[in-house]
């Protein structure tokens, strides 16, 4: 079963845009306006893989900040199951025996 983000979404549908069709037989289109189109195409592709970096940043960051929290609340965990004594020397449990009177 695929999860949400592994089914394609429009985006990755290939568009009028990025087939590079035009309805403009070529000798009548402008090269200037289709050179304009290409870089305005290009600076919206590269504010894009600049969105993600930045996305992609905050989320390794706050996934690095919950196996911290992890690894200190693992720590916890051991720290409450040992005997702590004076100066934090682990005992080992006493041993009792049955007596008879």
């Amino acid at each position: 079963m695929k999860g949400m983000l592994e089914i394609s979404s429009v985006r990755d549908i290939k568009s009028i845009h990025s087939a590079g069709l035009r309805a403009i037989p070529k000798i009548q289109r402008s090269s200037y306006l289709e050179l304009y189109m290409f870089k305005r195409e290009k600076d919206r592709l590269e504010k894009e893989i600049f969105a993600l970096d930045k996305r992609r940043n905050t989320a390794s960051r706050m996934l690095n900040g919950l196996y911290q929290r992890i690894e200190t609340l693992e720590k916890e965990i051991q720290e409450e199951g040992k005997i702590k004594t004076y100066r934090n020397i682990p005992t080992k449990p006493l041993k009792t025996m049955a007596i008879n009177y």
